[in-house]
């Protein structure tokens, strides 16, 4: 892991969490007593941030695959991550070694690969192919560096304008890198493992999304350079306190 803070971040979202993950680290006293414990690429059945617009642009026929589409990536069940934070809780108690540091949750060995990762692409074409929508290995593959000038492009408009978009280079780049960690140290400190394994928690959120995503993706869907799926605009007016004109799912 690279030392915090860093020089610069990609986007913003990046730079809050670390600040923030540096400022709990350092309240830790014999008065406060904190632990970090983060996910990696959470997943699940009412997911309103990552499946829903990556599939909003795949059913619309828009999504490719970028790069060489070969990086490998850790994914968190929901139910992983609610187990690891309840672990990191009673981990709190004077002299417990897991005071004041990170940790980081995944499907650890229940991924694919044993060591703790999965080939991204491979995965979420299974998950477009099984709520009906066209695969995308046999397409066109979308260079890196033409995608990261598109991310630019669009990170430009939307400063200007203050619209969002579903492409940026923070979004680019977690597409096409390479994002897998070891939990070794979560399951040595805090005796965590999942709970539920990859195939499982995968199956279940691809058929939560069949059953209650697919019936309301409809014309009015975004494509990679529209605005964010109506889930994910809704889950961020409801952080931002802004009354909700629909009716959250």
């Amino acid at each position: 892991m690279p030392k915090l803070p860093q020089k610069s971040y990609v986007q913003e979202y990046a730079k809050t969490k670390a600040e923030g993950e540096l400022l709990v680290r350092a309240a830790c006293d014999n008065s406060l007593l904190t632990v970090c414990v983060a996910p990696h690429q959470v997943y699940g059945p009412r997911d309103n941030l990552f499946l829903p617009n990556v599939l909003e642009v795949a059913g619309l026929g828009k999504l490719r695959v970028f790069g060489s589409g070969n990086n490998r990536i850790c994914f968190t069940f929901v139910d992983n991550y609610c187990h690891a934070l309840i672990l990191g809780e009673r981990a709190l108690y004077p002299g417990s070694p897991a005071l004041g540091k990170f940790y980081i949750s995944t499907d650890g060995d229940t991924h694919p690969d044993p060591r703790g990762y999965c080939v991204f692409w491979q995965e979420i074409d299974k998950v477009i192919s099984a709520v009906g929508f066209a695969s995308l290995l046999s397409k066109l593959h979308l260079p890196a560096w033409l995608m990261m000038t598109v991310g630019f492009i669009c990170d430009v408009i939307g400063r200007c304008t203050g619209w969002k978009f579903k492409l940026s280079r923070f979004s680019v780049k977690m597409l096409i890198m390479h994002r897998w960690f070891k939990i070794d140290a979560i399951t040595r400190d805090l005796g965590y493992q999942p709970l539920v394994s990859f195939d499982e928690g995968w199956t279940d959120t691809v058929a939560w999304f069949k059953q209650h995503w697919l019936p309301t993706f409809g014309a009015n869907a975004h494509g990679l350079i529209g605005n964010v799926a109506k889930q994910t605009q809704r889950k961020i007016d409801i952080q931002a306190g802004v009354k909700s004109k629909g009716k959250c799912d």
